[in-house]
């Protein structure tokens, strides 16, 4: 399951390439999953749909473009996941651009390393916690808001109900304790007296059968009176 940095991918965008090399290393020695970099506006987009970062370090003045109007256009297009501007300006109405733009946080240049890793690992978290976050259990990615597993590597994908999707919701925050069958019971279908927990396992059965057909790992273990995700 994605923990912290081991499994976050990280694009930085900036014309600076001294500056590029030293986030990039950094980032790499504090156990970043992916990284990847841009030096202008131009190639951002297709490097966004193919690389699918976590979150984006961006610059403010790029060689082709304003970095406000590139985090506007990303997010018109449909990017949820966390964008950090970087600038060497710390004017007041420069960070107010950037939050109008659609940009979660604003850093100031020169950077200090303990403090952006702070912000990121603070932004990852918070997107982990909403439905459009992407999360990753063994080989297959979950995001919540598309009711949808994906296998990384084959591509093959299978939709979830929503009751299957709120199951593994549920057993994604537990990780790596077990829920109890009763738990699972109130958190997905709320209190209903008449729901044994036979109506749980047959769901449980269905979407371990609906994994099944893109992996053969071990996804859902049955733990004592509940279930939990496998290690």
């Amino acid at each position: 399951m994605e923990t912290d940095l081991e499994h976050a991918r990280i694009l930085v965008v900036d014309d600076d390439p001294d500056l590029r090399f030293v986030l990039l290393d950094q980032l790499a020695k504090e156990g970043v999953g992916a990284l990847a970099d841009c030096d202008s506006i131009t190639p951002v987009p297709e490097k966004v749909a193919d690389f699918q970062p976590d979150l984006i370090l961006l610059d403010v003045q790029l060689p082709d473009g304003s970095g406000f109007d590139l985090c506007q256009r990303l997010r018109d297009q449909g990017f949820k996941r966390p964008i950090l501007m970087l600038t060497g300006r710390s004017e007041e109405e420069n960070i107010i651009t950037g939050l109008e733009r659609g940009a979660n946080d604003y850093i100031s240049k020169p950077l200090r390393m303990g403090e952006l890793l702070a912000r990121i690992r603070s932004h990852l978290r918070q997107f982990k916690a909403s439905d459009d976050a992407r999360f990753v259990i063994k080989s297959l990615d979950f995001i919540p808001t598309n009711k949808m597993l994906h296998h990384q590597h084959t591509q093959q994908q299978v939709p979830l109900t929503e009751k299957e999707t709120l199951i593994l919701k549920n057993l994604l925050r537990a990780h790596p304790d077990a829920v109890a069958k009763e738990a699972l019971l109130t958190d997905v279908w709320g209190f209903h007296p008449d729901l044994s927990t036979h109506t749980l396992e047959t769901h449980i059965y269905r979407l371990r059968q609906k994994i099944k057909r893109i992996t053969d790992e071990p996804i859902i273990d049955t733990a004592d009176n509940g279930y939990r995700l496998a290690d």
